[in-house]
């Protein structure tokens, strides 16, 4: 099977490498998933550098969140069936053609949800939440976030909107500002050119 591999920590552009290994085989309580689209988040990339809050043994396959569909199920799993299209987060070696998640850990997803949204459906929304509850900014109070035009940003800026609370979006270059307003997302700051909507 396919995978995205790193043998060591380093810039992700010289170390990621495309390797073949063994067909993981889900143990009790596990799944086998094919995966049909996985994320590049930015704590993805500091585990590949080696500067999150862990390490992974090497060699490692990187990925900790896909959409995929259930292709083998370990001992004493019933739920989800096989071929069920899900969601998860928190997992591992997300970056390859199947990977093993625990089966509790699954969120099956309806056909109406595309695979660009389901694969970053639980991490940055989850992010988002939780950045809103532990700053515990009331409605009309102001807060700054930075590359607001990515999966947190844009979240946080909907939840932010509807409790009320003012947020100052900055993002790096002028169209973030106009994908921004697109969305309907305005106090937009590019910091390139200090473009305002």
């Amino acid at each position: 099977m396919r995978s995205v591999v790193i043998e060591s920590f380093g810039r992700p552009s010289e170390v990621l490498s495309l390797a073949e290994r063994p067909l993981p085989e889900p143990a009790a309580g596990q799944v086998r998933v094919r995966m049909r689209m996985s994320p590049i988040h930015n704590h993805d990339l500091a585990i590949i550098r080696g500067a999150y809050g862990y390490k992974p043994p090497l060699p490692a396959v990187p990925g900790t969140e896909a959409v995929g569909i259930v292709e083998a199920l370990g001992a004493g799993v019933t739920q989800p069936a096989l071929g069920q299209r899900i969601v998860v987060a928190g997992a591992s070696a997300t970056w390859a053609e199947c990977f093993l998640a625990n089966a509790a850990k699954l969120v099956p997803l309806p056909d109406g949800i595309p695979d660009e949204t389901a694969c970053q459906l639980i991490a940055m929304p989850l992010s988002a939440m939780l950045l809103l509850e532990d700053l515990q900014i009331g409605a009309g109070e102001w807060m700054v976030q930075n590359t607001a035009n990515g999966a947190v940003g844009k979240t946080l800026a909907g939840l932010a909107k509807a409790r009320g609370v003012n947020v100052v979006n900055l993002v790096r270059r002028d169209a973030g500002v106009q994908e921004l307003a697109a969305l309907g997302i305005g106090n937009a700051v590019s910091t390139d050119r200090k473009s305002v909507v």
